[in-house]
Formats: structure tokens, sequence, C-alpha cells
């Protein structure tokens, strides 16, 4: 029996976890329901796990030191109470449905499956692999996905190189000397190096880099009083980084750095840095991708694989990525009803078609990969 025909077989099963892991939606780090139902599955499958980072899950089937995992993301979003509005439990159900499907084809490969908890908050993919995840046995490459609305069911995107932008979030607080607004030479007004600061890294972002090395300055916030005839101490200011480059992420914290001091300097005031590194840009290794692209197109047909558009949301897969080779793909979601609404929104939903075409996406590839 093929790969197509096994998933076959098993979709109402599938279709039905994926059914029940939607109405366990949880949190992050707070899926203890989640990874019951994801243990109980695998334990069923008579597969050896691990518990990581409190509510993560990992899974080996066999145990040569050639290893390839797979990740899939577990929590839910804060949406309409709380609900898999960026489409987890579809993720989930597919890995769970690949291990399924991996067994009964009695596949000899070494596969690592991993069921990553706080993906849309603090990062559970950083603490898995701190927690040794990608240990014993020692991955040597790893597949993500993520299900994408407005694609064709059967159809996938992917592509090498950075797909997903790094996230660096900022906290300025220029401070100076309040006083009466009738009287300003007595005061150092933090306003000013506020928006010195602002306008000096919006120019120097459009002169100094390459405009073909995309990258996203967004100032989200300013707050400095709230009265016409008083100056305050403090203005604070806010916002996001984004970029697909580290060399041009390190030097634009260089550039914050620099420029907050100068900024403040000039105005007889300080300034205090809260610059926070999160996400890196998710990068999809070239050989482990075109290796991936070769066997998808022989699955689905040339014209069903198509090159992916970047896009500056960040995804903590990219922890993964920086580790050992990974290629990270897109999963087609629409069959023209379902599928149309965007990730995070309250109507989002997807075809259960997907859940087949993922599978045996994943399947495929593990199947008829060679050693990378």
């Amino acid at each position: 029996m093929g790969i197509k025909e096994v998933v076959k077989k098993n979709m109402n099963l599938l279709i039905n976890l994926r059914k029940k892991l939607n109405l366990n939606a949880e949190l992050a780090f707070q899926e203890y329901k989640t990874q019951s139902i994801i243990l109980d599955f695998l334990n069923k499958l008579q597969l050896d796990t691990k518990i990581f980072a409190k509510t993560g899950v990992s899974a080996t089937l066999n145990s040569d030191d050639d290893c390839i995992a797979i990740r899939a993301d577990i929590d839910a979003l804060p949406v309409n109470g709380i609900s898999h509005a960026c489409g987890h439990d579809y993720h989930t159900a597919i890995l769970l449905g690949t291990a399924l499907v991996l067994k009964e084809l009695k596949i000899n490969k070494t596969v690592k499956l991993i069921f990553q908890p706080a993906e849309e908050a603090s990062g559970g993919a950083e603490t898995m692999i701190a927690e040794g995840v990608l240990e014993n046995p020692r991955v040597k490459s790893i597949l993500g996905f993520h299900v994408w609305p407005n694609l064709d069911v059967g159809k996938i995107e992917v592509s090498s190189g950075p797909s997903m932008a790094s996230v660096d979030d900022f906290y300025i607080t220029f401070k100076g000397k309040g006083g009466h607004a009738a009287m300003p030479h007595l005061s150092k007004n933090p306003l000013y190096p506020a928006i010195d600061f602002i306008q000096t890294i919006n120019v120097k972002s459009q002169i100094e880099s390459n405009p073909l090395n995309s990258h996203v300055i967004t100032f989200t916030s300013i707050q400095c009083g709230n009265a016409p005839n008083i100056i305050v101490d403090d203005c604070k200011i806010c916002g996001t980084v984004r970029t697909f480059d580290n060399n041009l992420r390190k030097k634009i914290h260089e550039d914050f750095l620099e420029n907050s001091y100068i900024c403040a300097k000039k105005y007889g005031c300080s300034a205090e840095v809260d610059y926070k590194f999160q996400y890196p840009p998710l990068v999809s290794h070239p050989d482990l991708t075109d290796a991936f692209i070769k066997t998808a197109k022989k699955l689905v047909g040339e014209h069903n694989v198509l090159p992916l558009e970047r896009t500056f949301a960040a995804e903590d897969f990219a922890f993964f990525a920086e580790k050992v080779p990974a290629v990270h793909f897109r999963l087609g979601i629409s069959d023209g009803v379902k599928g149309t609404h965007p990730l995070h929104s309250c109507d989002f939903d997807a075809s259960n078609e997907a859940i087949f075409h993922g599978i045996c996406t994943l399947v495929n590839f593990i199947t008829t990969v060679k050693r990378m």
C-alpha cells in the first residue's frame, strides 16, 4: 500500500483528531490537555516520547545516527476566547498523522517528531533546544511548515533563503528635566531628542541600507506627558525592527545605540535603550530545500510547488534553522470556501484536505530523500 492510500485510510481518524485538538485549544506553556492528546496517540504507536519545555513533546521513530526531525507548534491564541486561529491544530494533527503513516509503512529511517509549545508567545523553540531536543539522537536536518490562507489545497510554497523576518522590539526612554512650558529654557525637554531620534533613524535606514535588502523599522508609540503647560522628565518611544539579514540587523542595533546617545546629548538629555533581540530570520537551507522541492514536484506536480513571497512576520522555527539545515514550507488550505480568512482572524478556518496533503508531502520527503 502506498503513501496516499495509507493516509486516505486514516483520514476520518485524523480529521476527528484535529477536531479534538481544536476543542482543547490552550495558550502558550499551558498546553497540558494538548500534550495529553499527543502523548496518548504516540504511546499507542509505541514510540519513545520525552517531555520538553514543560508542555512540549518529542518522539523518535527508530534509532540510527542519521536523524531528520519534523516540528509542529501546538499552542493557540486569545482569539474568540482561546482558539486555534493560526492553524496549529492542523499542524499537530498532520505531524501525528505523519508518525502514524511512517509507522504503518514500516519506514526504517530515524525521524524525530517535535511538538513545540509557545510559538505565539515567548518562543518555545529556544527552550526546547536549550533542553536538548536536537540531541539523542542528534538531529541532522529539520522540516517545518505552516498552513497558508488563500493558497489552494494541494499546493505548497517553498524557497531557499529567508522567508520570514527577524523580530526585535525596542523601548527607549529619553530623560530630561521637567518644568513649566512657559519657561522652557529652565527645562530639558525630552520630547525633542525623541523626535530627532525618530527622524534620524528613518532617514539613515533609507540612505545607508541597500534598498534591495528589505527591512522594516516601525515606531509605534511616543509617550511624553498629557498637559499643554507641563514639560515632563521622561519621553518614551517604542517599536519594532524586522530584517532578513543578520548583518543588517546588527547594524540597525548599533545605529540605535549610537544615535540615541547623540540625539539625547544635543538637547542636554540622556537616553536608556532596551533593545530586545527576539527571533532571528527564518532561513531555509539551499541544498535541503532543493531536495525538498524535487521530491515535492514529483509528488504533486511542478505547477503545485510555487516559490514563496517573503513576509516580515516572524516564526520561532528560525531557532531550529539556526542550529541545523532546515526547510520551512507553506501548505495550501483553501478550497474556495474554507481557507480564505487570514491567520489570527476570528473567522480563520481550513479545508480538511490540507491534512491529507501535509502528511503526504512530509512522508514522501522522508521516504525518498538521501542522507543530507
